[in-house]
Protein backbone atom coordinates (compact mmCIF):
# COMPACT_ATOMS: atom_id res chain seq x y z
CA UNK A 1 0.00 0.00 0.00
CA UNK A 2 1.17 3.54 -0.63
CA UNK A 3 0.72 6.65 1.44
CA UNK A 4 0.74 10.13 -0.02
CA UNK A 5 1.41 13.21 2.07
CA UNK A 6 0.48 16.52 0.49
CA UNK A 7 2.40 19.65 1.40
CA UNK A 8 1.91 23.03 -0.19
CA UNK A 9 4.68 25.19 -1.55
CA UNK A 10 3.80 27.67 1.21
CA UNK A 11 4.42 24.94 3.82
CA UNK A 12 7.99 24.68 2.54
CA UNK A 13 8.54 28.42 2.05
CA UNK A 14 7.22 29.53 5.44
CA UNK A 15 8.64 26.73 7.62
CA UNK A 16 10.79 24.22 5.81
CA UNK A 17 11.90 22.66 9.10
CA UNK A 18 8.29 21.90 10.09
CA UNK A 19 7.63 20.52 6.59
CA UNK A 20 10.55 18.11 7.00
CA UNK A 21 9.36 17.15 10.49
CA UNK A 22 5.95 16.29 9.02
CA UNK A 23 7.68 13.66 6.89
CA UNK A 24 9.82 12.51 9.85
CA UNK A 25 6.65 11.88 11.87
CA UNK A 26 4.99 10.01 9.02
CA UNK A 27 7.78 7.43 8.75
CA UNK A 28 7.81 6.85 12.52
CA UNK A 29 4.19 5.75 12.79
CA UNK A 30 3.20 2.18 13.64
CA UNK A 31 3.58 0.91 10.05
CA UNK A 32 7.06 1.81 8.76
CA UNK A 33 7.21 3.71 5.47
CA UNK A 34 9.88 4.16 2.81
CA UNK A 35 10.15 7.23 0.57
CA UNK A 36 9.47 6.48 -3.10
CA UNK A 37 8.92 9.83 -4.81
CA UNK A 38 8.06 13.51 -4.87
CA UNK A 39 5.60 14.83 -7.44
CA UNK A 40 5.15 18.59 -7.84
CA UNK A 41 1.60 19.32 -8.98
CA UNK A 42 0.63 22.99 -9.21
CA UNK A 43 1.11 24.50 -5.73
CA UNK A 44 1.24 21.06 -4.08
CA UNK A 45 4.01 18.56 -3.44
CA UNK A 46 2.84 14.98 -3.28
CA UNK A 47 5.31 13.00 -1.19
CA UNK A 48 4.89 9.29 -1.87
CA UNK A 49 5.79 6.49 0.55
CA UNK A 50 5.26 2.74 0.48
CA UNK A 51 4.47 0.63 3.52
CA UNK A 52 7.25 -1.73 4.49
CA UNK A 53 6.92 -5.44 5.10
CA UNK A 54 7.34 -6.90 8.59
CA UNK A 55 10.86 -6.45 9.89
CA UNK A 56 11.77 -3.72 7.41
CA UNK A 57 12.29 -0.45 9.32
CA UNK A 58 11.93 1.61 6.14
CA UNK A 59 12.92 5.23 6.69
CA UNK A 60 12.04 5.18 10.41
CA UNK A 61 15.40 6.71 11.38
CA UNK A 62 15.55 9.21 8.52
CA UNK A 63 15.43 12.96 8.79
CA UNK A 64 13.90 14.79 5.83
CA UNK A 65 15.16 18.25 4.89
CA UNK A 66 13.90 20.77 2.36
CA UNK A 67 16.54 23.19 1.07
CA UNK A 68 16.68 25.90 -1.55
CA UNK A 69 19.20 25.05 -4.25
CA UNK A 70 21.72 27.48 -5.74
CA UNK A 71 21.11 29.16 -9.08
CA UNK A 72 19.89 27.14 -12.05
CA UNK A 73 23.45 26.40 -13.16
CA UNK A 74 23.93 22.60 -13.40
CA UNK A 75 27.49 22.79 -12.05
CA UNK A 76 26.39 24.71 -8.94
CA UNK A 77 23.50 22.32 -8.37
CA UNK A 78 25.82 19.32 -8.78
CA UNK A 79 28.22 20.84 -6.27
CA UNK A 80 25.39 21.40 -3.77
CA UNK A 81 24.21 17.80 -4.17
CA UNK A 82 27.76 16.48 -3.69
CA UNK A 83 28.21 18.69 -0.64
CA UNK A 84 25.00 17.38 0.93
CA UNK A 85 26.01 13.80 0.10
CA UNK A 86 29.33 14.37 1.89
CA UNK A 87 27.27 15.46 4.90
CA UNK A 88 25.28 12.20 4.87
CA UNK A 89 22.26 13.30 2.84
CA UNK A 90 20.70 11.51 -0.12
CA UNK A 91 19.00 13.66 -2.74
CA UNK A 92 15.40 12.52 -3.16
CA UNK A 93 14.28 15.03 -5.75
CA UNK A 94 14.02 18.63 -6.80
CA UNK A 95 11.06 20.83 -7.64
CA UNK A 96 10.46 24.48 -8.52
CA UNK A 97 8.83 27.03 -6.25
CA UNK A 98 8.38 30.25 -8.18
CA UNK A 99 11.70 31.00 -9.87
CA UNK A 100 13.71 28.95 -7.35
CA UNK A 101 14.72 25.31 -7.36
CA UNK A 102 14.26 23.39 -4.10
CA UNK A 103 15.47 19.97 -3.06
CA UNK A 104 14.21 17.25 -0.75
CA UNK A 105 16.97 15.39 1.06
CA UNK A 106 17.08 12.47 3.48
CA UNK A 107 19.68 11.79 6.14
CA UNK A 108 19.89 8.40 7.77
CA UNK A 109 22.17 8.15 10.82
CA UNK A 110 25.20 5.98 10.07
CA UNK A 111 24.76 6.32 6.32
CA UNK A 112 27.76 7.47 4.24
Amino acid sequence: MIRIITLTQDDVLFDRKAAGETLDKAVRRKTPLKFTGVCPVGDALLIVFTECSAGDPGDRDANFVFAKMPSGDPEEISAAILNRYSGGFDTLGTFPIGDDLWGLFKRVPGHV
